[in-house]
């Protein structure tokens, strides 16, 4: 089957077939392809997949390097902030950066557990999406996900639970009465059960949500500085800031499907491979990769192979969650991995939330091998080890 870009322009279709070896996917996060170019795939080196080159790098060279010191040692007090009365980050903190975590002893009775793993939540948003977790995966609310993730956020603390959702509501009735639309009108087929018909349409109908990229993130090639700054904002990287700003990046951009998507039961899931992650329609007898990174039109294709091709890799090569559709706990877990990017962007003033994160990614999403590579190494780099219920930082003499 020939590979495929679809073409929406609020409003308009426009398909152009491709070979497999014309075809490809957009290439930079961030460059806005030509007029009726087919566009080419992104690599994604960010938290959800490309971390691995930029964290690993950065944690182990960052003048901030910390060591870990077991609790208990009767240590001087060397932690970088003043903590909180009850020792934990607060979510409604009005400081730019927050506390830094130090568990209570009944807390850490919990480590192990929770649905958390290794560290047990702290905060009420934390605890809330902790108990989210103990349900199953089909009843986990992606929507509600990424707003606990991001209400410990401090860039966030002007922005309530109630506007989140007020934001995301009026979104998800744009498109379910543009959808609505297209149907009366007949738009791309007359059968409203046709998974073809019903992709192009969501598709069409995110488009037109008018979502843009951050303009000084559009460049080829982002520099280490630009790569910093990305992550640092979190208007960037979180669904709050998409909704919030109206403006995104390669980052954010696929979760808006993801949740739309699942408050209109559509069969849309997180897919990743190497420096990249997309989202794919899939259903018993219609299976659509989806290219998310474009803001005037989608691009698709239903061979797996042009990610493998584009980055380099054989079916040989695949490991664990490679190019499968993640579980909704899964995705948690790259949520988690992409806020342990934020936090670690902030010079060292919060390496524990880091390391928090990053050990609850590698709890809920095992298979993910970038997740993994990380993790082994930014916690044999710290010195800290499975049997550690708490984390006590303090610099590295």
């Amino acid at each position: 089957m020939d590979h495929c870009c679809i073409g929406v322009e609020l409003g308009g279709l426009k398909r152009m077939s491709k070979s497999s070896k014309q075809f490809r996917m957009r290439s930079k996060c961030g460059t806005k392809a030509p007029e009726g170019a087919v566009w080419k795939r992104t690599p994604l080196i960010g938290p959800f997949l490309g971390l691995g080159g930029f964290l690993l790098v950065a944690a182990v060279a960052s003048i901030y390097a910390f060591a870990l010191a077991q609790q208990g040692g009767g240590h001087e007090d060397k932690t970088l902030l003043p903590k909180s009365p009850s020792g934990l980050a607060n979510s409604a903190s009005t400081e730019a950066i927050p506390p830094i975590h130090k568990v209570t002893a009944e807390e850490n009775a919990l480590s192990g557990k929770t649905e958390f793993g290794q560290f047990p939540p702290y905060t009420q948003a934390e605890r809330e999406l902790e108990k989210m977790l103990r349900g199953r995966d089909e009843g986990i609310d992606l929507a509600l996900a990424n707003w606990l993730m991001a209400a410990d956020i401090p860039q966030f603390r002007d922005l309530t639970r109630d506007a989140y959702f007020t934001q995301l509501d009026t979104m998800l009735e744009q498109v379910r009465q543009d959808m609505a639309r297209m149907q009366a009108s007949g738009w791309h087929g007359t059968n409203p059960n046709d998974p073809e018909t019903r992709c192009v349409r969501f598709c069409s109908a995110i488009i037109r949500l008018r979502f843009a990229y951050a303009e000084e993130f559009r460049e080829e090639n982002l520099t280490p500085v630009q790569m910093k700054a990305l992550y640092a904002d979190a208007n960037n990287i979180f669904l709050a800031g998409l909704l919030r700003t109206q403006q995104g990046s390669c980052v954010s951009m696929p979760l808006i499907y993801l949740v739309i998507g699942q408050r209109l039961d559509m069969p849309v899931h997180l897919v990743t491979i190497g420096k990249h992650y997309f989202i794919r329609w899939d259903e018993p007898t219609y299976r659509m990769n989806i290219e998310t990174t474009g803001v005037e039109k989608i691009a698709v294709t239903p061979d797996d192979s042009v990610y493998l091709d584009t980055e380099g890799m054989t079916r040989d090569q695949l490991r664990g969650s490679d190019l499968r559709n993640l579980t909704r706990r899964e995705v948690v877990g790259e949520l988690f991995f992409a806020r342990m990017s934020y936090w670690h962007t902030k010079d060292g003033k919060c390496e524990t939330q880091s390391c928090l994160d990053l050990s609850r990614a590698r709890h809920l999403a095992p298979d993910d091998p970038r997740i993994k590579a990380v993790y082994q190494a930014v916690f044999n780099h710290y010195g800290i080890k499975s049997e550690y219920t708490s984390i006590d930082i303090r610099p590295k003499e």
